[in-house]
């Protein structure tokens, strides 16, 4: 199991959200770069920023890592503790949100029109399967 947050983490959630049976649409309409702030917090002492690449290719959905995005469709920011409680489904996006528990910048337009995708990718960072800092012994 990859441990959050890491290299080998974002690839299992590009896994993830490629293989969704959902994507293709949701690719389609959120295409572009995702990039995943990770603030210091608890066991994490240092941040850490990965993009993620989404887009449709012959009617499939692609997902990879990219570096050096200067203007990524959306960022989205917290700390280690909410991005826990995000990925564990004990931190719901909406009230995250209004709240400022979670940050998002960038396409705010494209992530409202299209709930029902944005869930595509809620699910599949849900779905990876994931080793945290704080439970590694």
């Amino acid at each position: 199991m990859p441990v959050f947050p890491s290299s080998e983490w974002i690839d299992a959630f590009c896994a993830e959200l490629a293989g969704h049976p959902r994507a293709a649409q949701a690719a389609t309409n959120l295409g572009g770069v995702y990039r995943f702030v990770v603030e210091p917090a608890g066991p994490l002492h240092d941040r850490r920023t990965y993009e993620v690449l989404l887009d449709a290719r012959d009617g499939r959905a692609h997902a990879e890592q990219v570096t050096g995005t200067p203007s990524p469709r959306v960022a989205v920011r917290t700390d280690y503790g909410r991005w826990r409680q995000l990925l564990e489904a004990r931190l719901d996006l909406g009230p995250a949100l209004l709240f400022g528990r979670l940050r998002l910048t960038g396409d705010m337009a494209a992530l409202m029109r299209s709930r029902d995708d944005v869930d595509v990718v809620v699910d599949a960072l849900r779905r990876v399967d994931t080793t945290w800092l704080d439970d590694r012994s």
